[in-house]
Order: C-alpha cells, then structure tokens, then sequence
C-alpha cells in the first residue's frame, strides 16, 4: 500500500525512545549499534535514559529522533508499507530523505550530527526561544514582530503559527500577540531560535556537510519544507535542505501538496505530533501514526 510517509521533528524526543526496540527487535539493535560507532560516542545511553533534560539538548535529540524513525521506517517497509512521496517537518526531512533512498542511513547520521552541533552552538551565543501562537493568521502575527528580531518560523496550519527570536523578543512579542487577539501562547520543548535568522551562523558548517555528501536520485519524491516543492533532483534537494535552517518551515502548503498527491498519511517519529495538525488542515486526510515498540508490535501482529 502507497502512502505519503511523514517524519516528525525536534520537540518529538521522549525519555527511554528506542529501549523496547532495541530489546526486541534486531534490526533496531544493530541500526543502534552501528550509530553508536558512527558518532564515536553512546547516544543509545542517551535515549534509553530517564533524563529528559540532557536528551532535549539539539545535539542530542536531533541525533536520536533520526535514528529512532529510521529504525521505525524500516520495520514497516519491510512488511509491506511503501512511500508514494515523503515529507519531514524540519529535522524530519532528514529521515524522509533516508526514507526515499536519497542517501544511506550513516550518511544521513553524519549530516544531523554536523546541524545538531553547529544549532546548538548558535543557541549558546543567542539565548532563543521559539512558541506556537494559536487563533491568529501569519499576515498579523507578521505585522507584530516587525523591527524586532522574532519572526515566522513554522506554518503549521492556518490557526497555527510558530514564532522565532531571542527570548526578551519572544516574550514582548507574545505580549503583543494576546493583546491583539491571539488565543494561545504555547512555548515550545526546544532551546534555540530555529528557523530563523538567529541560525544562519550554523549554515556554512551544514553546507559544507551537504554539498561533500552523496546524494542518490531518489525513488520517490520529497515536498521540501523550505517552498512546498516535490523534488527529485538531488542537487536541488541538497540546495533546499541547506536554505531550511534559518527559512521558516511551510507545513500546511507541504501538506496541501502532499494530498495532491495521496490523502494517505503514515507518521513517523518518537511522539504522535503530526496527525492532529494535518486533520486540522484537512478532515478528509486520513492518517495512522507509528510512535513506539507498541505501535510496531500490534502492526506487525494484525
């Protein structure tokens, strides 16, 4: 069965993510094992632990959603679930494109470790903050921020709207925000200023990453979160990939192109954050999700 194959993104990341897999499953203890010796360093400690606070840290948790959805990728497309195009919500464009076969899954490891690492060193020099603001269209939320440094960095839907800046900007803004009619303010799991231009120090170290690495033509397209285009040039892939990280994510166009497509969805990732945002855009979406060892269990034994 084809579908459109979604991956989450950073904030997605929870306490334990990926135990019961690599107890169970042995593609998932050697996908684990071999990302170990890939980064030089035990980021299944990481997951597998309790301390949610050291796994939040960019350097980790883009690092081990990748894998994680990887893993859960490939268990079900070995039993039959086949991509018919794919889309990652930023970091989760990384996983869509292991999905897709546009590179392999160490390459694809090696380039989020290098944009993990330099995003968290542009959180230390800039103290950022990102929150969804929920019940105001982007034309005014826009028009708010302007002449300071927040800004755009997520459309989700119409109704929600993810803003990016300094944390002093973020909270004068969201003040703002409410006081002109906004419903909700919801500060977001994440510590840096992503997808804005608070990250464009760590651009040059992602484009060298990028432009060295192999990318194979891939079998289905990708819709790229940086303009909503499908995609199957490599070297157009890469160009878009680099442009994400200090662009905002255009969610609710990439899902609108994504249903021209197949109004089929399968999500992807540690947490089930994307179903409710797409049934948001679209009633008529139909979407399944799988999140953890469970979701995987019960599938495979239906």
């Amino acid at each position: 069965m084809s579908n459109c194959f979604i991956f989450s993104g950073q904030g997605s990341h929870r306490p334990g993510m990926g135990l019961k897999l690599y107890q169970h499953s042995t593609l998932a203890t050697n996908k684990i094992d071999l990302s170990n010796q890939v980064l030089g360093y035990n980021i299944s400690d990481i997951m597998f632990d309790d301390n949610e606070a050291v796994l939040r840290q960019t350097n980790h948790a883009q690092v081990a959603i990748y894998i994680y959805s990887c893993i859960i990728f490939d268990i079900i497309k070995d039993n039959n679930h086949i991509p018919a195009v794919v889309a990652g919500h930023s970091l989760g464009e990384f996983s869509a494109l292991y999905a897709n076969n546009t590179y392999t899954f160490e390459t694809g490891l090696q380039i989020v470790n290098v944009r993990a690492k330099a995003m968290h060193k542009c959180e230390k020099n800039t103290e950022g903050k990102m929150s969804a603001v929920i019940g105001m269209n982007k034309e005014k939320i826009s028009d708010i921020c302007k002449g300071t440094d927040t800004q755009v960095a997520n459309i989700n839907s119409d109704q929600q709207i993810v803003i990016s800046g300094s944390a002093d900007s973020i909270q004068s803004v969201s003040k703002e925000l409410k006081t002109n009619g906004a419903k909700r303010i919801i500060s977001l799991p994440v510590s840096g200023a992503f997808h804005s231009k608070l990250m464009s120090n760590a651009k040059p170290e992602l484009k060298e990453v990028i432009s060295n690495a192999t990318f194979n033509e891939p079998y289905v397209p990708i819709v790229s979160n940086y303009d909503a285009t499908l995609r199957s040039n490599p070297d157009e892939i890469k160009k878009a990939l680099i442009e994400q990280i200090d662009n905002p994510v255009l969610w609710l166009d990439s899902v609108q192109r994504l249903g021209e497509i197949n109004n089929n969805f399968i999500e992807i990732g540690p947490k089930k954050v994307l179903s409710g945002i797409i049934k948001k855009i679209d009633e008529l979406f139909h979407i399944s999700s799988f999140n953890s060892y469970n979701d995987v269990e019960e599938y495979l034994h239906v």
